[in-house]
């Protein structure tokens, strides 16, 4: 069965912790020495850093390093960064994740993060209301919308959906856009520059909290549960310093009133877990019948 193993979905504990509160200019108070914290523009670049700069502020606080946030232009972008030395601390989307893993071998696996109190979450299709795209047969000839081709919900499981149902995508579809990111993507379902768009259950929430009419949106297919994000930091990395981010990090939670300011933004975070390599073990599955596709 293509996709990740369902996971229990619901967060049993997370350790709670008195931690002290940040404040907006602890980044700029920390520190010379600094730890750049990486991360895909899952909804945009300048969207993805204005929900996680608390998180990335909170963390310096806690490191006593100042924590510098950078958003990628693109999926494929991070993995460059990481491979190239110049973020520390990386937070990938899963199919990024699998193919960062096998560009950077020493690329060390710490946590995942849990979110809307499950460890997995929902891709989907998606197109609107209106009746025209009602089902998998309507499909032939529609415009679609892909997020980015390194991202998990927003191309690889719709794609490995797709197949499953023998829909055939370079000849099934009119168009094939990325949009770069989910809310890109959304935003043109709506606009009606696209009939279906490939997303993931937090990005309509991202969606309708920046105002757009998800409402008028139908979900087409459910397309698989996939493990949340995985932190990695980068090979080399001191290790009492490694030690003290993965400590830190899996102590951040939403039990905690800090916690709750901080994570907040933050496309519904609750905490983090530890994380072994094998919980994407589905996910490379999933990608490995894609490539097979797109190699024919």
């Amino acid at each position: 069965m293509i996709g990740a193993r369902l996971m229990p979905t619901m967060l049993a504990c997370l350790l709670v912790c008195g931690m002290p509160r940040a404040h907006a200019g602890d980044a700029d108070e920390a520190p010379s020495e600094k730890l750049v914290f990486g991360m895909t523009p899952v909804i945009g670049v300048e969207a993805t850093r204005e929900r996680f700069f608390p998180l990335a502020n909170h963390l310096t606080s806690l490191l006593g390093i100042k924590v510098k946030l950078e958003v990628a232009e693109s999926y494929g972008d991070l993995i460059d960064q990481v491979a190239k030395g110049e973020v520390d601390l990386v937070k990938f989307s899963p199919l990024a994740y699998v193919r960062a893993k096998e560009r950077i071998p020493d690329l060390r696996l710490i946590a995942a993060h849990v979110a809307y109190g499950s460890k997995t979450y929902s891709s989907y299709l998606v197109t609107m209301q209106d009746g025209t795209f009602g089902s998998l047969a309507d499909l032939h000839g529609a415009r679609i919308c892909f997020a980015d081709p390194d991202s998990t919900s927003g191309y690889l499981y719709p794609v490995a959906y797709l197949l499953e149902h023998k829909i055939v995508p370079d000849t099934t579809f009119r168009s094939i856009t990325f949009g770069g990111n989910h809310r890109a993507c959304i935003a043109g379902l709506i606009a009606g520059r696209f009939d279906v768009a490939a997303t993931f259950s937090g990005a309509i929430r991202d969606a309708r909290q920046a105002g757009l009419p998800v409402g008028d949106l139908f979900i087409l297919a459910k397309t698989g549960r996939i493990p949340y994000d995985a932190y990695c930091l980068r090979g080399g990395l001191d290790e009492s310093l490694a030690v003290k981010i993965k400590s830190v990090l899996l102590k951040i939670n939403t039990l905690s009133r800090t916690g709750r300011r901080v994570l907040d933004p933050t496309l519904g975070i609750n905490g983090w877990i530890e994380a072994d390599d094998h919980l994407y073990d589905g996910v490379r599955q999933v990608d490995a019948l894609v490539t097979k596709y797109q190699r024919k």
